[in-house]
């Protein structure tokens, strides 16, 4: 696959008309597969700015793969975004890729932000036996050699971290600084785009991407429109995730632990009481099932009020609750859930004992589970 990256156009007093048109004649040429446009399609984000480059990029033969950029976000211009250039956060899958367009912008501001939404979103789109390309107009890391290595996005950390967990060795195409470079973060490679038509160019000339994918590996070459282009190098795709930080990510989240029974609360009460007595302080535990007041429940009450633990009365089961959760624990073997717990409702105040403390087992082993 070839992918022609371009970003920061900049339609209006900024724009070297002839460098566009010129660009377009040589991508043509090139007969790539996608061309993918990193934001700042504009300069003030207004109506006329947005239409001309919609009408100068029609001369493109291959499809354009657009993001917005900041400039893009001024006066509100993400709405004539919409209008020429599609949804400002998109999906397209060809062959084994599949591009996800992130919206980088907030308005009126040159900062960047993507937010635990839109990572979320991300995460989802993502596919595991394919490469993920990721657009988006702000970069995660500063880029030398601008002059000011300011304005990454405002949350680059979880950023990055969302996107070495979830993207299998995936790429992420930025712009923003109009200086074209390339980086390895773990397992992501981060590559950005130059401008392509602004007289701001931070290079000897304006420049834009070709990227060729092949069996497990991508060569980056550096194109300039009057100077030639340069071979910038090739680099591996590497789809396990640092085990490192599989476990920096284990430690910091949260988890909601679910304890579940559709026919008696006794035991996920218990369950829950124990499990927030010694739990660490990223994790909870809530019960969910059906109360019935009779002569267990009591003694299970009576068992814990002894240890200090009173029981809380069990949620009413419902699939939010079940989707809400991140670790289910069933003890009923006809709800699905990450485990089972094969625990028989006590009888009397003897069994219910036993059962507490084999309770309380299993918790700290589960605990542990989760945490390391």
């Amino acid at each position: 696959m070839r992918i022609v990256h371009i970003s920061d156009v900049h339609f209006g007093f900024e724009l070297l008309k002839d460098k566009v048109e010129k660009a377009i004649k040589q991508i043509n040429d090139l007969e790539p597969d996608i061309v993918v446009l990193t934001g700042d399609i504009s300069l003030w984000g207004i109506h006329h700015e947005f239409r001309d480059a919609y009408e100068t990029f029609s001369n493109l033969k291959p499809d354009l793969f657009a993001i917005p950029g900041n400039h893009d976000a001024r006066n509100d211009g993400i709405k004539y975004f919409r209008l020429y250039f599609g949804k400002h956060r998109k999906v397209l899958k060809i062959d084994n890729a599949v591009f996800i367009g992130v919206d980088s912008t907030l308005p009126d501001s040159d900062d960047g932000y993507i937010g635990p939404e839109q990572r979320e979103w991300i995460a989802k789109k993502v596919r595991e036996n394919c490469i993920n390309i990721i657009a988006m107009h702000h970069h995660v890391v500063p880029v030398p050699h601008t002059g000011r290595n300011m304005n990454v996005l405002i949350d680059a950390a979880e950023t990055v971290e969302a996107l070495t967990l979830h993207c299998h060795g995936g790429i992420v195409l930025a712009g923003h600084r109009h200086v074209p470079y390339s980086t390895k973060l773990l397992r992501t490679h981060i590559i950005h785009a130059g401008s392509l038509s602004s007289y701001k160019v931070l290079m000897p000339d304006n420049n834009y991407n070709i990227i060729e994918i092949g069996e497990g590996e991508i060569s980056l070459k550096l194109r300039f429109l009057d100077l030639g282009e340069i071979e910038i190098g090739k680099f591996r795709l590497k789809p396990e995730t640092p085990e490192s930080l599989l476990k920096y990510h284990r430690l910091t989240s949260t988890k909601k632990v679910l304890f579940v029974s559709r026919r008696n609360a006794c035991r996920t009460k218990i369950a829950e009481a124990l499990f927030n007595r010694i739990s660490p302080d990223n994790m909870h535990a809530i019960s969910a099932g059906t109360e019935l007041a009779n002569d267990v429940d009591f003694l299970a009450s009576k068992i814990m009020g002894e240890m200090g633990l009173p029981l809380t009365r069990p949620r009413k089961l419902s699939s939010d609750l079940l989707e809400d959760a991140d670790y289910i624990v069933s003890l009923d073997e006809d709800i699905r859930a990450d485990e089972f717990w094969d625990i028989n409702t006590p009888k009397d105040e003897d069994e219910c004992r036993k059962v507490v403390k084999e309770i309380d087992e299993r918790v700290r082993e589960l605990v542990r589970k989760i945490l390391i």
